[in-house]
C-alpha cells in the first residue's frame, strides 16, 4: 500500500465499530502465560503486528530476534529472556527502535543478576542476552522515560527467587499502564501492590488450569474516534464492547473530549458517541498519564481551531517517532500553528481560510501519526496518507473501519 486518499463527503459519522483488542493487555498476558502458565487461555486476542511479533519471539526463544518498531516487545522481551535459563538471544529492531533508550531497564535487570551486553551503542539495542535465574531485591528505576521499564520488571517478578521492590524515581509517566500490569498480575494470582513502591511477590499459588482472560477492546484506538466525533457535523457512532470499567488509562479520553463537542453514553453494547454543541473556548491537558492520546487530540484541537496546551509530553520524543516534532511538521504544513517546548505542545488559533490540504501527510513509521492525520479529512475535505500500512502495528482494521463510518478510502499508487 503506497498512499491512501481519505474523504468524507457528508461529515456525518454513523454506524458500529468493533475496535481491536488491546495489544498492551495482550502482550502482558503472553509473557505471563509463557512464564507461569497463567492465564491458560487468552480470549479475543489482538491481531496487531506488535502482538504477532511477541508471539513469534516467544515461540522462537533463541537466536537473533527482530521486533521491528515494537518498543513494548523490546522492553518486555529483554526482561523475559534475561530471566529464562538456557536461552541466548540477540534482540534487535528497526533503526528507530535502536534510538530508543534501554539503559534504565538493562541496569535494573543487571541488579537482579542478568547477563546483558550491548551489541553496538551503549544504552541501546541490539542487546545480547544470556538467560539465567534471577534473584529478587530492591531496584531503583528512573520512571520518567517509559512505564514499560517498570512493567517489564513486574512481569518477570513472579519467577524471581525473592520478592521484588521497585522504587520509582523522577516524574513517573503513564502510571495507568503500571496499574494495568498490576491488575493482570492479580488476575492470575500474583500478589502485587503499587502504593509508594511497586512490590511483587514470587508466584506460589497452584495453577488454575481453566483460567481464561478476555482481552479488552482498545481505548487507545477509541481515542481516534472521539477525535473524529469532535470534527464531525453529526455523529451517532457505537463503539462495540468498549467499557468504562476498563483497566486502561486511556479511557480518560471520554472526559477530555466531553468538553469539546463529544457526548458519550455507556450502553449494553458499548459506548455511544454523539456530537454536541457545548465546546470550551480553550484547552489545557495534562498528558502525563496518557501520552498516546496526544496525537488524535492535538488534531482535534487544530480542526476545532481551539487554542490548546498539552503539558507533560516530553516522552513523546522517544516513541515510534519523535511525535512532537512529527505533529508540528505535518500540522504546520496545513496552515495550523503548532509548536513545542521540551515539555509542552502548543496550538494557537489561525485564520481558517489559510488552512489547506497538503500533498500528503508523512507518517514517520508511526501508526498513531497515520490514524491521527486521517481524521483531518473531516476538516480539509480530503487527505492523503503516505505509508498507510503502519496502522498494522496496533489497529490493522482502521482503514476498513473508516469505510464503515462513511469515509471514502482509495489507494493511490506511486
Amino acid at each position: 500500500m503506497s498512499k491512501l486518499l481519505i474523504k468524507h463527503l457528508t461529515k456525518h459519522i454513523n454506524g458500529t465499530i468493533v475496535l481491536p483488542a488491546s495489544k498492551s493487555i495482550n502482550n502482558r498476558l503472553l509473557v505471563l502465560q509463557q512464564l507461569i502458565g497463567a492465564p491458560k487461555f487468552i480470549e479475543q486476542s489482538s491481531t496487531s503486528e506488535d502482538t504477532r511479533l511477541m508471539e513469534r519471539a516467544l515461540a522462537q526463544g533463541n537466536g537473533t530476534i527482530h521486533v521491528n518498531h515494537a518498543g513494548t516487545c523490546l522492553r518486555f522481551l529483554t526482561a523475559y529472556f534475561a530471566c529464562t535459563p538456557g536461552c541466548e538471544v540477540i534482540l534487535k529492531g528497526s533503526e528507530r527502535l535502536h534510538q530508543r533508550p534501554m539503559e534504565t531497564l538493562v541496569n535494573a535487570l543487571k541488579q537482579l543478576g542478568a547477563e546483558i551486553t550491548y551489541v553496538n551503542k551503549e544504552g541501546f539495542a541490539p542487546l545480547h542476552i544470556k538467560g539465567k535465574k534471577l534473584h529478587g531485591g530492591t531496584v531503583y528505576m528512573d520512571a520518567s522515560v517509559s512505564s514499560q521499564f517498570v512493567s517489564a520488571l513486574m512481569l518477570i517478578a513472579p519467577v524471581l527467587t525473592g520478592e521484588l521492590t521497585i522504587k520509582q524515581l523522577g516524574k513517573v509517566v503513564s502510571k495507568p499502564y503500571v496499574r494495568m500490569t498490576a491488575a493482570l498480575l492479580q488476575k492470575v494470582g500474583v500478589t502485587c501492590t503499587i502504593e509508594q513502591d511497586v512490590v511483587v511477590k514470587p508466584f506460589v499459588k497452584a495453577l488454575d488450569d481453566k483460567l481464561a482472560i478476555s482481552v479488552e477492546r482498545d481505548w487507545s484506538g477509541a481515542g481516534f474516534w472521539f477525535a473524529m466525533a469532535a470534527l464531525a457535523t453529526q455523529c451517532n457512532l457505537q463503539l462495540s464492547n468498549l467499557s468504562m470499567q476498563s483497566i486502561q488509562g486511556d479511557k480518560i479520553v471520554a472526559s477530555f473530549m466531553e468538553s469539546f463537542g463529544v457526548s458519550y453514553t455507556a450502553t449494553n453494547q458499548g459506548i455511544l458517541l454523539k456530537r454536541q454543541q457545548t465546546i470550551l473556548s480553550e484547552a489545557y491537558f495534562d498528558m502525563l498519564d496518557c501520552p498516546d492520546l496526544v496525537p488524535p487530540m492535538a488534531v482535534a484541537m487544530c480542526g476545532l481551531n481551539i487554542p490548546a496546551v498539552f503539558t507533560n509530553v516530553a516522552n513523546l520524543q522517544v516513541k515510534e517517532s519523535k511525535r512532537l516534532t512529527a505533529l508540528c511538521n505535518e500540522l504546520n504544513q496545513c496552515g495550523f500553528k503548532v509548536s513545542h517546548t521540551e515539555n509542552d505542545l502548543v496550538i494557537e488559533p489561525v485564520n481558517q481560510q489559510q488552512v489547506n490540504m497538503p500533498d500528503f501527510f508523512n507518517t514517520y513509521n508511526d501508526h498513531r501519526m497515520a490514524m491521527s492525520f486521517a481524521i483531518l479529512a473531516l476538516k480539509l475535505g480530503a487527505v492523503v496518507i503516505k505509508d498507510a500500512h503502519v496502522v498494522e502495528k496496533s489497529y490493522p482494521g482502521f482503514w476498513n473501519d473508516l469505510k464503515l463510518a462513511g469515509f471514502e478510502v482509495e489507494t493511490i499508487e506511486d
